[in-house]
């Protein structure tokens, strides 16, 4: 009986948080989370894709720098599962990491990467690969980190180069394409989804029952930077937003910072809308709807735990944590992730499982366990992180 009913708790909220999400990627990360990016399935694959690759920001990671004392490492990676469909940073695509330092959700501190095709004549690295684009990372400061103009450049090179970019400010920059540090039971959350909705399983025979890492072998776009704690204070809120420009200007693309928020907790109808709101306006946009899509998410979604929902003061707690969308770091804190960062070897979707399924790990609501919750999908970390500079692994 207690199975049975923990089978049906977690293909019911498995069911509910695949609702508005490109259904055969719902809760990984932030991939394809923006319909007007054109995610789809090619030819029925269990495999991501996007027409427009190069605007779709996968991850954020913010975390202190394996052995490099000193230093924050900031990671964004783009355009899944490029060694199946292909894919290349965009020449007409700014890739831009925000940073508060004031706690207002504003950018105080904008890192712009931006690239163009190689000038062979400039490329004296011999080890870039033959398709090399040439990057560029300007950073702006104040009102110029809002308006993205008069800033300054503060590293240069070639993707996929073997050595980093140092640049005069003694930020350490690298783009090109990397293992895809985010893990995930993909084919076990479809095998479980399509089992309890239509009666066949697909992909998989369930997450959690012998979990396969489906993101295990794919490579994706990633830019890195490494910045002196000195340039930063000890506490930042950082997201990432990309824009692309044609004809008639700039256009906003996709945005993330805390793991899987717009994915989960926003509809479809609200997807774009979410991605193109600055976090500082978020709680207020359109009459409070993001704030109150989470709420009414996690009042839906642990209601499926045994022990009950949420209570609307602990939904609107916890809402109040997701919304603004920034991912808070404080170098002087031992919180864990998501409360503090992300770095590539913290399971986020074991803590959003347990989290919208009305359990507690992060401890927010003394009294209230995890009793009935999904508590994962029992994929861990990769086994290839770097302990140096750039961190994410080596492509496949």
């Amino acid at each position: 009986m207690r199975t049975t009913k923990k089978l049906a708790t977690l293909g019911a909220a498995i069911t509910v948080l695949s609702i508005g999400a490109v259904p055969l990627l719902t809760s990984a990360a932030d991939h394809l989370d923006a319909p007007a990016l054109g995610g789809t399935v090619v030819a029925g694959d269990i495999a991501p894709h996007s027409e427009h690759g190069d605007r779709d920001l996968n991850d954020l990671y913010v975390f202190e720098a394996p052995n490099d004392p000193g230093r924050t490492a900031i990671a964004i990676t783009v355009n899944p599962a490029i060694n199946l469909f292909g894919g290349d940073f965009g020449t007409n695509v700014r890739y831009v990491i925000n940073v508060d330092t004031n706690g207002d959700n504003v950018q105080d501190v904008a890192y712009v990467t931006t690239f163009s095709a190689e000038d062979d004549e400039d490329n004296d690295d011999a080890s870039s690969a033959a398709s090399a684009l040439d990057f560029k990372v300007t950073r702006y400061t104040g009102s110029r980190a809002v308006s993205l103009k008069g800033g300054s450049t503060v590293a240069h090179g070639d993707t996929n180069a073997a050595a980093k970019s140092n640049g005069t400010s003694n930020i350490w920059a690298w783009a090109g394409v990397r293992s895809d540090p985010f893990f995930f039971d993909l084919t076990g959350f479809i095998g479980t989804t399509t089992l309890l909705t239509t009666g066949t399983a697909v992909g998989g025979d369930g997450l959690g029952n012998n979990p396969t890492d489906f993101f295990a072998n794919l490579n994706t776009n990633a830019i890195v930077l490494s910045i002196p704690n000195s340039q930063l204070p000890s506490r930042i809120g950082v997201w990432a937003t990309t824009s692309y420009r044609n004809s008639s200007g700039w256009h906003k693309a996709d945005q993330i910072g805390k793991p899987a928020i717009n994915t989960v907790f926003m509809p479809t109808a609200d997807k774009n809308a979410f991605n193109r709101t600055p976090p500082s306006k978020q709680l207020t946009a359109s009459g409070g709807k993001f704030f109150n899509n989470v709420v009414g998410g996690l009042l839906f979604l642990s209601s499926l735990d045994s022990e009950g929902a949420y209570t609307q003061a602990q939904a609107e707690a916890l809402a109040s944590f997701l919304i603004p969308d920034v991912l808070v770091y404080d170098r002087n804190s031992a919180l864990p992730a998501p409360l503090n960062g992300r770095a590539l070897a913290d399971d986020v979707i074991d803590v959003e499982l347990r989290v919208s399924t009305g359990g507690d790990p992060l401890g927010l609501f003394p009294g209230r366990d995890a009793d009935g919750a999904v508590n994962g999908d029992g994929v861990g970390p990769h086994s290839d992180y770097l302990a140096a500079f750039p961190y994410l692994g080596v492509p496949h």
